[in-house]
């Protein structure tokens, strides 16, 4: 029996059975003329997540309910009818040491707590280094992270993104009807640069937007306000931090046998991913962004030409901030109103 590209919500999986030249009607998912695999061929991708498990017959849930519960349905797909029974087709040649995992319920090593109490701990850690760094000292820094073990996480595939040469972004600036030229759309001179999430104070960055309306969004614009939005197209190949959705794919982290690094860390990644896109606000004091910017200084330090992270003003959208402004041009731009603005809230 073959599984195919369907019968898993990991993309890096997919690619995986999708590169293979076979193509056939899937047994587990009923997907028909796709790219198919033998089950048993993947048991090194799972073979360190269900090591995470152990039989705990009388307070346990089924090994499917616990896969499903500890990583949000990020591994097989909903079209699978029976996923125990694809499971026991990838376990095939290792029955001996799995079989008591799908015949038994089982517990956790996440709900025994070992990796909560790290990812705390974590969490901790960080707490003390921005009081430190906002508070008590700004360059020779006791409450360090643990810089060494970031940048071997931060080199985690999933974390990766090359843009090609030609992309496009947008950023956008509030205006008079007559809009703002290309050559002025770009990140202000240093002399002019005040401290952001990501650059600090006389050190310019370029912020971008994946989308229009998420750059509309950035710049703050309000009813009847003209913006001018700036396309800026990349002039090279670049290399990114993404901090958006690492957590979307375990199975890179179990074949990398680095699965304890993605249930301690990837809590705290989400952490720093919402801390950076945070909107910046009147009342916000510059020392408040000291985190971040270092945080940014460290990515940039160890190779990559910026950061990616969620927009919070706009669920659709995604920001960038570039260290070297000068990968991108500023090749067009377009004069827009706003005639209309959806204010949603709630109350404190």
């Amino acid at each position: 029996m073959f599984c195919c590209t369907d019968c898993f919500s990991s993309s890096y999986l997919s690619n995986i059975i999708h590169s293979d030249s076979r193509k056939g009607n899937c047994e587990y998912c009923n997907s028909k003329n796709v790219s198919i695999y033998t089950p048993r061929e993947l048991i090194d991708f799972f073979r360190n997540i269900l090591n995470l498990y152990e039989v705990k017959a009388e307070s346990g849930i089924s090994i499917i309910s616990a896969l499903e519960r500890d990583f949000s349905d990020t591994i097989f797909s909903s079209k699978v009818v029976n996923k125990l029974n694809l499971l026991i087709a990838i376990i095939e040649d290792d029955t001996d040491e799995f079989s008591d995992l799908l015949e038994n319920n089982v517990i956790s090593l996440l709900w025994k707590g070992e990796y909560t109490k790290k990812s705390i701990d974590i969490h901790s850690k960080w707490e003390d280094f921005k009081n430190e760094i906002k508070n008590i000292n700004r360059f020779h820094i006791q409450a360090t992270i643990d810089l060494v073990k970031l940048h071997n996480i931060f080199k985690n595939d999933c974390f990766q993104t090359t843009l090609k040469k030609g992309r496009t972004f947008h950023r956008s600036r509030i205006s008079d009807e007559n809009g703002i030229a290309v050559e002025a759309m770009g990140n202000p001179p240093k002399d002019k640069a005040t401290g952001g999430r990501a650059n600090p104070k006389g050190i310019s960055y370029l912020y971008l937007a994946d989308n229009i309306v998420t750059s509309l969004y950035e710049a703050r614009a309000t009813l009847f306000d003209f913006v001018t939005v700036g396309d800026f197209k990349l002039k090279e190949d670049i290399k990114i931090l993404n901090l958006r959705k690492p957590e979307n794919d375990p199975i890179i982290w179990a074949e990398q046998e680095a699965i304890s690094d993605y249930l301690t860390y990837i809590p705290f990644i989400n952490t720093l991913q919402r801390e950076l896109s945070l909107p910046i606000r009147k009342l916000d004091k510059e020392i408040d962004y000291l985190p971040t910017q270092y945080l940014s200084e460290f990515i940039k330090s160890i190779g990559y030409d910026g950061v990616e992270f969620q927009s919070s003003l706009d669920s659709k959208g995604y920001n960038l901030a570039v260290f070297n402004p000068d990968k991108f041009k500023c090749v067009k731009t377009s004069i827009y109103e706003i005639e209309n603005i959806d204010l949603k809230h709630r109350k404190l």
